[in-house]
């Protein structure tokens, strides 16, 4: 008879103090998650956040379609590697990959003083910078202005509008 009574009554027990030790975000408003807040290592070096993505910028340019897709190079200069895509988080990651390369992860914040010109950073240095010349939710044209060589490069990408899997690359 003991038994019985001691499972049920350690399972009340468990679950009331699991759910005393858990707050909820109308409790605890500041605990709720934002596209602005990254969450970082205590490692790693903090970043200028990027305005949130909703806002309009000085220009009137509302950035949300940026934030909102997948961008597959569609032109550029030279001839992209296959499957060359951008994903923009409104945290300031920049995710760049492409069906033959491996991933990067790179940071971006928009440049202040014209907020159509976002600044990348890899591997901590100051990569390139893109100014926005046109954007919509299916298109996104770019000028690139790569820092180490000079060079500039228009690009167009467009929305990625359903899956994808590379191709298989013949090496």
């Amino acid at each position: 008879m003991m038994k019985s009574f001691l499972l049920p009554s350690l399972g009340v027990v468990l679950i009331s103090l699991s759910a005393c030790s858990q707050t909820s975000n109308a409790e605890n408003p500041q605990v709720a998650t934002s596209p602005a807040t990254p969450i970082q290592s205590p490692t790693a070096p903090v970043t200028p956040q990027p305005p949130a993505a909703t806002s309009p910028t000085r220009t009137g340019r509302d950035l949300t379609p940026l934030f909102s897709r997948v961008w597959r190079v569609t032109k550029a200069p030279s001839t992209p590697a296959p499957g060359s895509i951008y994903v923009f988080l409104p945290n300031g990651t920049l995710l760049q990959t492409s069906c033959g390369e491996p991933y990067r992860i790179a940071t971006w914040t928009i440049n202040k003083q014209s907020p159509d010109i976002l600044r990348v950073k890899e591997d901590g240095r100051q990569a390139y910078t893109m100014r926005i010349t046109s954007l919509s939710n299916t298109t996104l044209q770019a000028q690139r202005s790569l820092d180490r060589s000079n060079e500039n490069q228009a690009l167009t990408l467009s929305a990625v509008e359903q899956e994808f899997v590379c191709p298989d690359i013949r090496r």
